[in-house]
């Protein structure tokens, strides 16, 4: 388990450090500038590759699980989904969490952090960044055999007509066998290695944008990330001679 930060401490280059405060982002912190820590945790950053400013110390945001992947026999990695209404749009706060896979329980559940993911089929694809300037947009494609997500849009639809769970949000969990609870195995053991809720790769955040098929086979969305502002146009707003009388000497 990596060491947690502490203040008022010298810290050297290569160091790695987690947060005190408890973070989402699956992120560990490397100093890439030696020096001594400030007397409070700083505000970290939440960007993988960012840097974070601590008194005379510099760290670089990593990937807490970078030292796994890189080993020639990694451990599985395990792909977790969450996804979580809001009551204004969707008429409740509800959190549903997903895994498409299986375990070693018979109940088909996979828990981590304390927290239980039912198995359903479920398929998510489409995250990869192509380099071309635009976000992904990835797909989610859940099955609908049972009538589950149509009733759940019942449900919805009378907060928000045709809503269909649209600006639900979607997050996407990433971490590796190894560091899921003990719980999910046979005498509550982790035969891989030691449980803990903070090794993951950076979360990957998506608002369901909208609906593009329904069956009674599955529901297909395409999701949006939550930076993508594609829709939004600039100048938010118009300036006028009235309320910035500079701009009268440019038009």
């Amino acid at each position: 388990m990596t060491t947690a930060w502490a203040a008022s401490t010298s810290f050297s280059v290569g160091d790695i450090r987690r947060a005190v405060t408890a973070q989402t982002t699956g992120l560990i912190f490397k100093c890439t500038t030696a020096g001594i820590s400030g007397t409070s945790e700083p505000s970290w950053s939440k960007n993988i590759s960012g840097t974070t400013q601590d008194n005379t110390v510099i760290w670089t945001s990593i990937s807490s699980t970078y030292g796994d992947l890189s080993v020639i026999n990694p451990s599985s990695i395990i792909e977790l989904y969450k996804l979580q209404l809001y009551a204004s749009i969707h008429g409740s706060n509800t959190t549903y969490r997903f895994h498409n896979g299986a375990n070693m329980n018979s109940n088909g559940e996979v828990l981590w952090g304390g927290e239980a993911y039912q198995r359903f089929p479920i398929e998510a694809s489409g995250f990869e960044y192509r380099g071309e300037g635009t976000l992904p947009r990835p797909t989610l494609r859940v099955s609908n055999l049972l009538g589950t997500l149509t009733s759940i849009f019942d449900t919805v639809n009378e907060t928000t007509p045709y809503n269909d769970l649209q600006q639900a949000r979607f997050t996407r969990i990433r971490t590796m066998a190894k560091y899921i609870d003990a719980a999910n195995f046979t005498g509550g053991s982790n035969p891989y290695g030691t449980p803990d809720s903070t090794q993951e790769l950076p979360q990957e955040i998506y608002l369901l944008h909208q609906k593009t098929l329904e069956n009674r086979e599955f529901v297909e969305w395409e999701m949006v990330s939550v930076f993508d502002l594609s829709n939004v146009k600039l100048p938010g707003r118009q300036f006028t001679p009235d309320v910035f009388p500079g701009i009268g000497a440019y038009v």
